[in-house]
């Protein structure tokens, strides 16, 4: 029974780790447009809930905000730049880096992006 328990407890950190590893605070910003132009800026995540986030990008003199959820590992995010909807998924990597792909608007281009905390 307490093998049990320990190999349970294990497989529970293996599980939140990735989320441990994601933190509030500032990020630079690395991305490629559905264009295939880069661009940087940065993004400020808050925490608003165990595994609800806040979160607004600065980059080309732009700036975007959304709310997102932890979802299996993967930080979902929906939000509005200008007047234009998208949405966004990161891999949350064990360093807090969060590596993912986006899309803007109605041309439905995917863009890529790193987070990579500061």
């Amino acid at each position: 029974m307490r093998a049990r328990i320990s190999a349970l407890a294990a497989g529970l950190v293996l599980l939140a780790g990735p989320a441990l590893a994601q933190r509030s605070g500032t990020y630079a910003v690395e991305g490629t447009t559905a264009q295939g132009s880069r661009y940087e800026g940065s993004a400020q995540l808050t925490a608003t809930g165990p595994s609800t986030w806040r979160i607004t990008w600065r980059t080309q003199g732009e700036t975007a905000s959304g709310v997102g959820l932890v979802v299996d590992g993967r930080l979902v995010i929906g939000y509005v730049g200008g007047r234009e909807t998208g949405a966004a998924v990161y891999t949350i990597e064990p360093d807090g880096t969060l590596v993912g792909r986006w899309t803007q608007g109605r041309d439905g281009g995917v863009g890529t992006e790193r987070l990579l905390p500061r």
